[in-house]
């Protein structure tokens, strides 16, 4: 790789931030200097779990979705580390397990399941709660993953690089809040068409405050967390969640989630309808 390559790949992920394909423009420029077969990109906070930002996964993605995000990610080193206040940097996944003296089943059962022979991440964090892993997976049978001659090579090329990759990641991640994530290219219009629903799902019979609380309400929020988000009580959470649920005639979180879903599917064919 010359320098006018890395300079390219460099400023095309500087253009990309706050854009829905700024992850998969930094997952290449990372791959300019280690070669990897998987990509997940996590969000954390504290004592929440993960948020599912980006992946780049050739098989059993389902697993991410099925298995981790709902409940394996408890006993992820990755994860477990960041809520005993790990440091910025690059780290194995092994080697954290080890030091964390986690359970060698779940490493033994997350390699099987997923075909990943070894796994690497940049831990980064954004602030005192928060923090963004990039995990690169190598699958079995791989000559070029960490488990090769390679490996030294290739962490050293990591840690190069770290600084970059974290200014580029605090940048784009900094003051958004795990709410979406980045889409691929080819579902960009998906991702669209949800953040046009959130943005006005509700706007004309509420209040503004009221819709800022109902924004974080279909995006997964509870009133804690609202409460925090917004830097209110949650006495006024509790109250702006009567008054949402009145204006708009629901009577629980269950029926405003369907009704929500109902709007998206508005809005998107309605989107699909003006490209058509």
């Amino acid at each position: 790789m010359n320098n006018t390559t890395w300079l390219t790949a460099l400023a095309q992920t500087i253009n990309a931030q706050n854009k829905a394909n700024f992850a998969s423009t930094l997952v290449a420029l990372i791959r300019l200097h280690v070669d990897f077969d998987c990509v997940v990109i996590l969000g954390y906070n504290r004592q929440r779990r993960p948020v599912y930002l980006y992946d780049a996964i050739p098989k059993n993605r389902e697993l991410l979705f099925q298995h981790y995000l709902n409940r394996s990610y408890v006993d992820d080193p990755f994860f477990r580390a960041f809520e005993e206040g790990l440091e910025q940097g690059v780290y194995r996944h092994d080697a954290l397990a080890a030091k964390l003296g986690i359970n060698p089943d779940y490493i033994n059962d997350f390699y099987q399941s997923t075909g990943w022979s070894d796994e690497v991440g940049f831990v980064i964090p954004l602030d005192t709660d928060r923090c963004v892993v990039i995990n690169l997976g190598y699958l079995q049978g791989k000559a070029s993953g960490l488990l090769s001659t390679e490996k030294k090579k290739q962490i050293q090329s990591l840690h190069q690089i770290y600084d970059v990759i974290a200014a580029l990641t605090r940048q784009h991640w900094l003051n958004q809040s795990f709410l979406l994530a980045d889409a691929p290219v080819n579902n960009a219009r998906i991702r669209y068409a949800v953040e046009q629903a959130i943005n006005e799902f509700g706007q004309a019979v509420l209040t503004e405050r009221e819709h800022d609380v109902l924004k974080l309400i279909v995006q997964g929020f509870d009133s804690k967390a609202i409460a925090e988000q917004l830097n209110i009580g949650m006495g006024t959470v509790k109250n702006h969640r009567k008054k949402i649920y009145a204006n708009l005639n629901v009577a629980s979180v269950s029926e405003l989630f369907g009704l929500f879903l109902n709007y998206l599917i508005t809005v998107d064919a309605a989107d699909r309808a003006v490209v058509e």
